[in-house]
């Protein structure tokens, strides 16, 4: 009687301590990083009942059972999307790094983080997140920057990073606080290069223009006697004309006299390009003094063949952090002779609109495209020599040169590539991070830095840390001291990925856990029948006792 009631009070005992692990378990079911817990029991002493008679044979009755310890599990829970760039999840093994207002450390699958006042990256208990960090400078904006941030008549505390810098964690024991500063400034370069390739128009078309003659193209003779004016010419006479043999051209020469008066006489061309015309002056309803001095001038209608003309730019910045533009116009030279060429003007131009730097020249091709030469000079960015280029020279000797660059093409192609160095001045847009822990910092230039890595923790037992609140561990004799993982060069490695805009959930398994309560339920339920039953049995005993 007396074993049966301590069984049913060391069962109630028992299932308490049951009820109580199982409910903590489904009420933190909602906690970012929270790890389930199993109640361990173990069996009070046992005791020896001697036999009826003497034999030697005893039996042992266990006096119930007590509980033990809780263990914990440490199996990943379901990641959750968020839409705070410093959520984080550990997607494998390890744990967070905290550090307390009380300067003891922390360990946590919680990855829940903010920036505090001072720019911290904290948990909701304002835990510092541990991790490192990359050097920074002070840094004094311009006054582009300055505007860029609204601010006027002063400074703002800035700080500047270097660009492809990588950070690497470094011991367990030189990690600290996370501080990211709200002004990030990366400063301007100058752009010394700039390659172009890809096509240039070489199509030709053909209109009707008209194209002032030379003086040696027509001759003009006065008769005073006769009063008439005959002219003849010849359009061959006239480089600036493509295709001068033609038919029928329309030639118009204007003639005028010392007084001012002017008559105007057409000519049609031959098929060899020459005309001839005559005037009559004392016909003519205006009377030119031929006593006088006459001048002349001279044009022909013909068709022309006409290039067009293709400009590109490009932004560049100047070695005092202007964006400048590099302009470069391109004009096929027609006719076309036994080679392409195309007169080129380069020029860049400031932000004012005036132009800084200009220089023109050729570029030549041969029949099959490729660059022969190139006459193009120097060219100056606001104090800084820019290299341009444009294509490799055609070599006889080396396979496939000359087709690296700009090459003449017989239609618009808009496949045009521009490769070239400098930045402009870069702030601070946002942080993100990626999979490898580090914190980066995008700028509104397009240049990413990092500026942090989260420090990932490892233990040799993760049974053996000590609970210090529902999602935070500490380190103690049994898990062993907090470890990063290491490559065969002895690199510091995660061994797991940290997922950004991500949170691990609880691991608990309501299902599991309801179904763990209803048995504790049982338990309780029959060691409380086991206590009330021993009860009976001893009234029953002790009145009997009475009757006797």
């Amino acid at each position: 009687m007396i074993t049966a009631f301590y069984n049913g009070v060391s069962g109630v005992k028992t299932a308490e301590f049951g009820h109580s692990t199982i409910g903590n378990d489904i009420s933190n079911i909602n906690t970012v990083g929270y790890k389930s817990s199993t109640a361990e029991f173990k069996s009070l002493f046992y005791t020896a009942l001697a036999g009826a008679s003497s034999s030697p044979v005893n039996s042992q009755i266990g006096l119930g059972s007590t509980k033990m310890a809780t263990s914990l599990n440490f199996t990943q829970g379901n990641l959750q999307t968020t839409d705070n760039v410093f959520d984080m999840a550990i997607d494998g093994d390890g744990f967070f790094g905290l550090i307390g207002n009380n300067g003891e450390q922390y360990f946590t699958r919680n990855g829940e983080f903010t920036k505090d006042s001072d720019g911290n990256l904290v948990n909701r208990s304002g835990m510092y997140l541990l991790g490192t960090v990359a050097p920074l400078s002070s840094a004094t904006l311009g006054e582009s920057a300055l505007n860029k941030l609204g601010v006027t008549g002063g400074n703002v505390e800035a700080y500047s990073i270097p660009i492809g810098d990588s950070i690497k964690l470094g011991s367990v024991d030189s990690q600290g606080k996370i501080q990211l500063p709200d002004v990030l400034y990366t400063p301007s370069s100058p752009t010394t290069q700039v390659s172009y390739s890809g096509y240039l128009n070489s199509t030709i078309y053909t209109e009707p223009r008209s194209v002032e003659l030379t003086s040696e193209s027509f001759e003009v003779k006065a008769d005073k006697n006769t009063n008439k004016i005959t002219i003849t010419g010849d359009l061959n006479l006239t480089p600036e004309i493509h295709h001068p043999n033609k038919a029928n051209n329309e030639v118009m020469i204007t003639i005028t006299d010392a007084k001012g008066q002017s008559v105007q006489i057409k000519a049609s061309t031959q098929a060899d390009g020459k005309f001839s015309a005559e005037f009559d002056n004392s016909n003519a309803t205006t009377k030119l003094d031929l006593n006088g001095e006459l001048t002349y001038l001279a044009s022909a209608m013909v068709k022309q063949e006409v290039a067009t003309p293709q400009t590109f730019t490009t932004d560049i910045w100047a070695p005092n952090g202007d964006k400048n533009i590099l302009k470069l116009e391109f004009t096929k030279q027609v006719p076309q002779g036994q080679q392409i060429a195309f007169d080129a003007v380069v020029s860049v131009i400031g932000p004012d609109g005036n132009i800084i730097s200009a220089t023109q020249g050729e570029l030549r091709y041969n029949q099959k495209g490729a660059l022969v030469s190139n006459t193009l000079g120097t060219i100056n960015n606001g104090g800084a020599n820019l290299e341009l280029s444009l294509g490799t020279p055609y070599n006889p000797a080396v396979p496939n040169t000359g087709f690296d660059g700009l090459k003449p093409a017989e239609q618009i192609s808009a496949e045009l590539s521009v490769s070239k160095n400098g930045r402009s001045e870069g702030l601070l847009t946002e942080y993100t991070m990626s999979d490898s822990g580090d914190i980066l910092a995008v700028f509104d230039n397009g240049d990413m830095a990092t500026v942090a890595k989260v420090a990932l923790y490892h233990f040799q037992n993760n049974q053996g840390l000590n609970k210090a609140s529902e999602n935070t561990y500490q380190a103690s004799a049994n898990s062993g001291e907090p470890i990063f993982y290491t490559n065969a060069n002895g690199e510091v490695i995660y061994g797991a990925a940290i997922r950004n805009h991500m949170l691990e959930m609880s691991n608990v398994d309501l299902g599991v856990s309801l179904t763990d309560m209803i048995v504790m339920q049982k338990m309780f339920d029959a060691s409380s029948k086991s206590i009330t039953t021993a009860d009976e049995m001893i009234k029953n005993a002790i009145n009997k006792l009475r009757l006797i």
